[in-house]
């Protein structure tokens, strides 16, 4: 019979398909289970590089407030070394920000005190990068690896705490070496100054090794101390060479894995080629999702490496279970389908037309209610049924992206909230010695505190707008609207701010904004806003050209234009510019004017809050024009969420 040869037909096409899609799928949610760890194991390798480096800023922050103490600096330039006054305060700074050791050092580089016992004096340390670099004037922040012998002059108990017997480790290197007596330190030197005279040197540290409380502070902001099957399901360690000085890794008695080694393939890799790894990692007796870079001394040697890992095994649950959900389903679905087959045709036309209608609808973004069956036919009934199961599944999966990305923008949040801080710290001192605070400057160093104050704002920028992306993804923006009078609150601080690049470039400031401006807005975000456009204008205008601001009345709102003489903007590109990470000047400009790529998205995003609109205008080559719409304040004080027609 045909409808027998048609369904045979039918039936082999679908089983031909259907087996080939089943395999396609299974090998997409393996790649895709794998890919997501890894992308997850890169994001935690920079959490940790975030929270080791600020553990460095630290350390580098008391040592220069240290060596300003006036205290200190009378010592040095009398060269009363011995003074008790001096060293009762040096061993307060010390046991008070958890420094290991903190000693003086003479301008000859000859170590004048040491603050623990036995308070050892007289070893030169002139060779020491940190101190070298101090003794010229820097502050210089470094690793360091010190022998067994210099730690004993810096401290009792050091090389003490330091000694580590190796363990016998699978798949690590073959050595013969038995024990590490040498220390890994996270070292800060910083100058002692009279004028521009150095004096001598601060210098102070921490050991790394058995430091428990480094790597269990990675490991509760970036894993949060999770655990799997009562395994921890991200680890971190820092090495020394290749082998564990401070790891949360556990034998199975419990003690911490101080001593095993790293595997050869990974040591080979980031210890003689300097490169990152990242991929699966033998750890102990698990495999992990692991990613290793090289930690460097103050002469760009490597010293060992920071290692971040995520327990492998859930993911590959999560892939089988997925793999499982995936391939009942397709069962499922192939067996509908060859029931539909042999069924009249008049009777699926209108349960496969609501199928098709929400397949686009899904293929759309959009989200629709389940469909209800029927009741026409029981294999109907049964495809729709497998559809919205179907929906429900794609649905969660969604979900667990949604719940993946905002872990990322927490911690991108976190990151750039912890810099806000150190980077405040670092610019305050760019001012002292920009405004000559802490002593003449010569030219040579006018210029070095000129690129690193550029440096330091670029930072600045890169630190809210990131934090303000957290925020906006976090949905914790929301304005707060009060009346601004907007020349005199916000466009008057931000001109005067940007005077010395205006004049650095040669530009011309136009300002048509009257006095008599009035806004109901949140007047910190309109700041952000007015100040992400003058930017804009500044980085993307031409030398010797001018920006004009403008502003006019439109209904209950106010008009504003930032328009600027420049390269413009290709009309293709009008929307993209308003979307994340998007810069859309030339190359050359691009190379010139570095940034995130978030400052458009950012006042877009702020402007609509506040009910109004933002657009572009440019005539390539000439000019471009931003105009931008606000509420206008209102005698009753009234928020208009009105957009102007």
């Amino acid at each position: 019979m045909l409808r027998t040869k048609l369904f045979i037909w039918f039936a082999v096409l679908v089983l031909l398909f259907g087996g080939l899609s089943a395999y396609v799928g299974i090998q997409i949610i393996n790649d895709r289970v794998i890919e997501e760890a890894q992308t997850r194991v890169r994001l935690n390798l920079s959490s940790a590089w975030a929270l080791y480096n600020f553990h460095l800023q630290e350390i580098e922050t008391v040592l220069k407030l240290a060596a300003v103490k006036e205290v200190v600096v009378e010592m040095a330039e009398g060269g009363k070394w011995n003074d008790p006054e001096v060293c009762s305060r040096m061993e307060k700074i010390r046991t008070g920000f958890g420094l290991d050791f903190l000693d003086i050092v003479g301008s000859n580089g000859k170590v004048m005190m040491r603050t623990t016992q036995p308070n050892v004096t007289g070893d030169f340390k002139a060779t020491e990068p940190a101190i070298a670099s101090a003794l010229k004037g820097e502050v210089m922040t470094c690793m360091s690896v010190i022998s067994g012998e210099d730690m004993k002059r810096e401290g009792e108990n050091l090389a003490e705490k330091a000694y580590i017997e190796l363990e016998d480790t699978p798949r690590a290197r073959r050595t013969d070496r038995k024990e590490e007596s040498r220390g890994m330190v996270m070292t800060c030197a910083a100058p002692i100054r009279k004028g521009m005279q150095v004096l001598g040197a601060v210098y102070g540290g921490v050991l790394v090794n058995r430091n428990n409380e480094m790597v269990d502070r990675i490991r509760d902001v970036v894993f949060r101390n999770e655990q799997y099957k009562g395994i921890p399901t991200g680890t971190a360690t820092i090495f020394l060479n290749d082998s564990r000085i401070a790891t949360t890794v556990r034998l199975s008695n419990g003690n911490r894995a101080i001593g095993t080694r790293a595997s050869k393939e990974v040591a080979d890799r980031v210890l003689d080629n300097g490169l990152p790894w990242i991929g699966d990692a033998y750890v102990l007796k698990d495999t992990y999702l692991s990613a290793y870079e090289p930690i460097k001394d103050g002469m760009g040697r490597i010293i060992g490496m920071l290692y971040v890992g995520i327990l492998k095994q859930p993911f590959l649950d999560i892939g089988h279970s997925i793999i499982v959900r995936y391939v009942y389903l397709s069962i499922f679905v192939l067996l509908v389908s060859l029931v539909l087959a042999f069924i009249i045709a008049g009777r699926l036309a209108k349960p496969i037309h609501q199928l098709v209608e929400a397949s686009n609808r899904m293929s759309n973004g959009e989200v629709h209610a389940p469909i209800t069956a029927r009741g026409s036919c029981r294999e109907t009934d049964l495809l729709v049924s497998a559809f919205n199961d179907m929906t429900f599944t794609l649905a969660e999966r969604e979900q667990k992206l949604k719940a993946l990305n905002r872990s990322y923008m927490e911690t991108l949040g976190f990151v750039s909230h912890e810099l806000k801080s150190p980077v405040a710290t670092i610019m305050n001192y760019v001012y002292l010695l920009r405004e000559k605070k802490l002593g003449q400057l010569n030219e040579k160093q006018e210029k070095a505190v000129r690129a690193i104050d550029r440096g330091g704002t670029r930072l600045i920028e890169m630190v809210r707008h990131y934090l303000n992306l957290s925020r906006i993804e976090n949905h914790e923006v929301q304005p707060v609207p009060t009346k601004v009078a907007v020349f005199d609150e916000v466009l008057k601080p931000i001109f005067d701010s940007a005077e010395a690049e205006l004049a650095a470039n040669n530009m011309t400031l136009i300002n048509n904004v009257g006095t008599d401006i009035v806004l109901n807005v949140d007047i910190n975000m309109i700041r952000e806003v007015f100040e992400n456009l003058l930017n804009n204008a500044l980085k993307y205008g031409r030398q010797g050209g001018a920006i004009q601001v403008n502003s006019k009345f439109a209904g209950y709102f106010i008009e504003f234009s930032f328009r600027n003489d420049g390269e413009g903007i290709a009309e293709d590109k009008y929307d993209e510019i308003f979307q994340k990470f998007t810069r859309i000047a030339s190359s050359e400009t691009v190379k010139k004017q570095r940034g995130t790529g978030l400052g458009l998205f950012i006042t877009k995003y702020i402007v609509e809050a506040h009910g109004g609109k933002i657009r572009v205008t440019s005539k390539p080559g000439e000019w471009a024009e931003f105009i931008l719409t606000l509420p206008a304040w209102q005698e009753s004080g009234s928020y208009n969420r009105v957009y102007p027609t």
